[in-house]
């Protein structure tokens, strides 16, 4: 199905204030009690098989703002190295060499395509990216503040990871009552692209993640 078939309505998700006052405070035990139910979809918007379901959730605090994927897999493809710094600190082109969870979100991002792209990989390793696709400019030594984990249960195959993004990587304090934008991916598979989900489906091609035209709503509920 190629981007110009992709009709679906502007998509809304209802976000709730967490209960957890940081990630710090969430474990692998605690996703069981968190809504993680929002399905994703083949990027031309057909349900992917069981083997690879996915959904996501999204949380916010006073700190900030709580994302969530599960998805379920076959394999999973990691840097096959042990080396450290890329857990603790960004890992470049992360999504050429891992299967990840990326989230792409921002103030008005819709209309102003301005919006930052953040990527976590099943071993927690990610980068954060800004991007102003009107220019077509993408800052990847930009810095969020982000923190992150991922859990990988081998007995159930389910592949789980949260991110939490500070209001202030936003260049803002909690304003929950501007109009977000977001879209929720999953890239995996035996090569990048051989699985591609998305929240709202965008459609595929060149950058098919990058189409702030398709990405839908959040909306906080206080």
């Amino acid at each position: 199905m190629s981007e110009s078939s992709i009709t679906t309505s502007e998509k809304i998700f209802h976000s709730y204030r967490s209960l957890f006052a940081s990630i710090a405070e969430i474990t692998e035990e605690s996703l069981a009690h968190i809504d993680i139910s929002d399905p994703l979809y083949f990027a031309d918007g057909a349900e992917p098989p069981q083997t690879i379901a996915t959904s996501i959730g999204v949380e916010w605090n006073d700190k900030g703002l709580l994302i969530y994927f599960q998805g379920r897999y076959e394999r999973l493809r990691m840097i096959s190295n042990n080396k450290q710094a890329g857990i603790n600190s960004k890992t470049y082109k992360l999504w050429e060499q891992s299967d990840v969870f990326e989230v792409f979100i921002g103030v008005n991002a819709k209309q102003t395509k301005l919006y930052k792209e953040f990527q976590v990989s099943p071993d927690a390793r990610w980068i954060d990216i800004d991007v102003n696709k009107h220019l077509g400019i993408s800052n990847h030594y930009w810095y969020s503040g982000l923190q992150c984990k991922s859990y990988i249960n081998e007995d159930l195959k389910i592949w789980s990871s949260v991110i939490e993004l500070p209001w202030s990587c936003f260049g803002l304090n909690k304003k929950t009552d501007d109009v977000w934008y977001a879209n929720f991916y999953r890239a995996s598979g035996r090569f990048h692209g051989e699985e591609l989900l998305a929240w709202s489906p965008t459609g595929y091609g060149e950058k098919c993640f990058h189409r702030p035209e398709h990405f839908g709503k959040i909306e906080f509920v206080r």
